[in-house]
């Protein structure tokens, strides 16, 4: 299943409860459309590198899911998302399949090292 990141920048000005209900509302959007949340990261309050909207400072959190989502779903989140006035600036990414990457590289390696084996017997035979 591909796994994906959504980094969420909210208003710095709200209240503790409405963080909270943010990213319960955020959950939500995902699940619905047939995703599986497996780790939101809250940063907390850090201060942006150029102002968003008369802003310096905003309300991080990473929220990390995976899920055979239709690319309808994935837009859907995100307008859903930039609809909201609270939240300041939406980035979702689709994360690269380590394990796919891992099967190649071993492929790679083995075949690299069966070509110096081979390489290195013909070299003691001449």
């Amino acid at each position: 299943m591909p796994n994906y990141e959504l980094v969420l920048l909210f208003d710095p000005y709200l209240e503790d409860e409405a963080y909270s209900a943010l990213l319960e509302r955020t959950k939500d959007l995902i699940t619905k459309r047939g995703g599986e949340v497996t780790n939101v990261d809250v940063w907390g309050r850090r201060r942006l590198a150029y102002p968003i909207a008369k802003k310096v400072e905003a309300y991080y959190a990473v929220v990390s899911f995976s899920g055979k989502l239709p690319e309808a779903g994935l837009s859907e989140i995100t307008r859903a998302l930039r609809l909201n006035e609270r939240v300041v600036r939406v980035m979702l990414t689709r994360l690269p399949d380590l394990a796919k990457k891992e099967e190649k590289a071993k492929k790679t390696k083995a075949a690299q090292a069966g070509e110096v084996s081979s390489g290195e017997a013909n070299t003691t035979n001449a």
